[in-house]
């Protein structure tokens, strides 16, 4: 596999996880959240914060912005092209950068999630009205899977880093490659299993 290829399988694999993780944090954040109706019954505490929202959203938008536009180079005309070959130092820069945000946005995000979902775990498993426990059961999935996907954004944008801007080549032959390896100097055949 060549590095192109990996790094467009990694973008597609980023764009994928990146809407998943849309799709996951609209549904976290619904109408009782963002009401602040999800709280413990005697001492009225919250036990998600809408502001959260405001690093779930950014994060995976973030990644699957950068990974879509990535893409869409790979399709883009001859100017384009020439404005980023003459453009190369600041352009390469400016996306490492923003990679490396991506990547550091998600594993925050990731961080966020998995210490809310501790703080509900408590709740999902036992509470005395059985529809909060239901309710804090839900959210506590959610937040889990929450924080899978930011780890896994995280390292998409770890390895597309690693890979363009720190000098990781991928080195994996192929089987037709393989086949045409030539043999090494040192090894001597031998014809009987014997002598």
């Amino acid at each position: 596999m060549q590095t192109s290829t990996f790094i467009f399988c990694c973008n597609i694999a980023l764009v994928i996880v990146s809407i998943s993780g849309l799709c996951l944090t609209s549904s976290v954040f619904d109408f009782i959240v963002v009401s602040r109706l999800y709280y413990t019954v005697p001492d009225h505490k919250v036990l998600i914060n809408p502001r959260m929202a405001f690093w779930l959203f950014p994060s995976s938008t973030f990644s699957l912005i950068l990974s879509f536009l990535s893409l869409l180079f790979l399709s883009a005309g001859p100017r384009v092209i020439k404005f980023a070959v003459d453009n190369q130092m600041i352009l390469s820069l400016a996306h490492a950068l923003l990679m490396c945000g991506a990547c550091i946005l998600s594993s925050f995000v990731s961080f966020i999630c998995a210490q809310n979902a501790n703080d509900i775990a408590g709740y999902a498993a036992f509470a005395t009205p059985a529809q909060f426990q239901l309710a804090s059961a839900w959210y506590y999935s959610r937040l889990r899977a929450l924080v899978v996907i930011s780890v896994i954004q995280s390292l998409l944008n770890g390895i597309i880093v690693s890979t363009l801007y720190l000098g990781i080549s991928c080195k994996y032959r192929t089987f037709v490659q393989l086949a045409e390896k030539p043999p090494q100097q040192g090894l001597i055949e031998r014809t009987t299993y014997f002598a």
